[in-house]
C-alpha cells in the first residue's frame, strides 16, 4: 500500500500491526541488533571490554591476541564464501554466555554491529522466575508418538513465565548454500565443540531426512528464525526445543529485542500433567496452511485441532479465512477512508478470533480500533480501546504493566 506521511490510511501501518506485515508466532521472531555509536579509532590498551564496547572487525587473519577477538572467548574461524569471495563466514563463540555459551556462525560485519547482544543478561525473563517460590513448573519426559517433550509438574498460571533459555547456535541462513558442504560441517562442528556443553545441542532430536551431518540436522529439526543486522539466521533454543507443537498452543515464546534470551509464558492456565506446547506456525492459519509450514521439521500435527473431525475442520478454516478476507477489506475502507466501515469489519474479526481462541491476535486488533476512533476524533473510545490492546499484551505476559504504556501508545497515534 503507498502511504503518504501523516495519511488516514498510513497509521495502521505506524506500529507493525498485523494488517501492514505478515509476522511469525513462534516466532521466528526477529532481533533488531542493537548497533552503538562507537568512535573510531580508539587504541585497544584504552577500550573497556567489560563494557563489551566497540568493537573492530575482526576475522581469523587479524585476530591475533585475545584482545582483537574480545569479548568472544575464542579466535573466530572463517571460511569464505564461493560464490561471494568477499565475504567471509566465521565462527564467534562466547562460551560463557547464557546457559552453556552461544557460537554464532555470521560475517565479521555482523558480529561487530551485533556484539552488544552479548551485554544482555536475560534478566527480563528470568527475573520472575528469580523472585518465585514456586517449584520448578515443568519436566522433560518421552512421550509415545513424539519423542521429547515438556510437561508441567505443578499447576501453571496463565502469563507466567515457565522457563528461560539462551541461543546456543545462531547461524546466518545463506552460510550452508555458500560454502563448500564439507568445510561447512567442519565449521558447524567447530560452532558446537566450543560451547561450555556440546551436548546441550548434539543431543536434540533429528528427524531431517536431507541432513548429512548431525549438527545440520539439529539444526533443521529444531531452529527457529530471526534476523540479526538485517540479515536472516537460524537460532537454536536447546531447552526450547524440547517444546513441541500444538496448532491451539498453551504457552508462546516470548523474544526481547537485542537479546539471546527467551522464555516460554503460558497463554492459560495449565494443570499439572499437562503438556506444554507452542506453535512452530503463524497463528491464524488454516489446516493446509499450518501442515505445509510444518513439513520443515519433518511431521504431520495431529492436535486436538487438526484431528477434530471435517466439520469442526472445516468451520475453523472457514473462520480464519474469512478474517483474512476481513483485514483486506479492513485495508480497502481505510484507503477509501470509510472509517466506519473500517470500524464495523474490525469488530468481525475480533468475534471471529474470539471464536478461534487467537488470543495472542486480539491486542493488535484492538489497537486497530483504537487508532480507528482516534482518526475519528472520538478520542474516549479510541483510549478505550488502547487500553484493551495493552491490558491484553499485559494478561498475556507479553507486557509488564506500567502507567507509561497507555500515554506512549497514544502518543503514536498522531504521529
Amino acid at each position: 500500500m503507498s502511504v503518504r506521511a501523516g495519511s488516514f490510511p498510513g497509521f495502521l501501518c505506524a506500529a507493525g500491526l498485523l494488517l501492514c506485515v505478515s509476522s511469525r508466532v513462534a516466532s521466528h521472531s526477529q532481533f533488531p541488533t542493537a548497533i552503538g555509536q562507537c568512535p573510531l579509532d580508539i587504541p585497544a590498551a584504552f577500550q573497556s571490554h567489560t563494557q563489551l564496547g566497540c568493537p573492530h572487525l575482526v576475522d581469523g587473519s587479524t585476530a591475533r591476541q585475545p584482545i582483537d577477538w574480545s569479548p568472544w572467548t575464542h579466535p573466530p574461524k572463517c571460511l569464505q564464501a564461493e560464490k561471494l569471495p568477499a565475504t567471509k563466514y566465521c565462527v564467534f563463540t562466547n562460551s560463557q554466555h547464557g546457559n552453556g555459551g552461544v557460537s554464532m556462525i555470521i560475517t565479521p560485519e555482523t558480529a561487530a554491529n551485533s556484539v552488544e547482544i552479548l551485554n544482555d543478561s536475560g534478566y527480563t525473563h528470568t527475573k520472575s522466575l528469580i523472585n518465585s517460590s514456586a517449584g520448578p513448573a515443568y519436566e522433560v519426559i518421552d512421550i509415545p508418538g513424539k519423542g521429547k517433550g515438556v510437561i508441567a509438574t505443578r499447576r501453571i498460571n496463565r502469563a507466567e513465565a515457565i522457563m528461560v533459555d539462551w541461543a546456543a547456535l545462531v547461524v546466518d541462513l545463506s552460510f550452508p548454500t555458500s560454502v563448500k558442504r564439507a568445510q561447512g560441517y567442519q565449521l558447524l562442528h567447530i560452532a558446537v565443540d566450543q560451547l561450555s556443553d556440546p551436548d546441550r545441542v548434539l543431543l536434540l532430536a533429528r528427524n531431517n531426512v536431507f541432513s548429512a551431518d548431525i549438527v545440520e540436522d539439529v539444526l533443521r529439526t529444531n531452529a527457529f528464525s530471526f534476523t540479526v543486522a538485517g540479515e536472516t539466521h537460524m537460532a537454536l533454543y536447546p531447552k526450547v526445543a524440547r517444546v513441541n507443537h500444538a496448532c491451539r498452543p498453551n504457552a508462546f515464546i516470548r523474544f526481547t529485542p537485542s537479546s539471546l534470551a527467551v522464555s516460554i509464558v503460558a497463554l492459560k492456565d495449565i494443570e499439572p500433567g499437562e503438556e506444554i506446547t507452542i506453535t512452530y506456525v503463524p497463528m491464524g492459519q488454516t489446516r493446509e496452511e499450518r501442515r505445509a509450514g510444518l513439513l520443515k521439521w519433518g511431521f504431520n500435527c495431529n492436535c486436538s485441532l487438526c484431528t477434530a473431525s471435517k466439520a469442526e475442520v472445516a468451520a475453523s478454516d472457514y473462520r480464519r479465512e474469512k478474517i483474512k478476507q476481513l483485514r483486506q477489506e479492513v485495508m480497502e475502507a481505510v484507503e477509501a477512508w470509510d472509517g466506519t466501515k473500517a470500524v464495523r469489519l474490525t469488530h468481525e474479526i475480533l468475534e471471529l478470533m474470539h471464536a478461534e481462541d487467537l488470543a495472542p491476535l486480539y491486542a493488535s486488533q484492538y489497537e486497530i480500533m483504537a487508532r480507528l476512533y482516534w482518526k475519528a476524533r472520538d478520542t474516549k473510545t479510541g483510549t478505550k480501546y488502547a487500553q484493551m490492546s495493552i491490558d491484553t499484551l499485559v494478561d498475556l505476559g507479553y507486557l509488564e504493566n506500567s502507567p507509561e504504556a497507555l500515554p506512549a501508545l497514544l502518543k503514536t497515534f498522531d504521529d
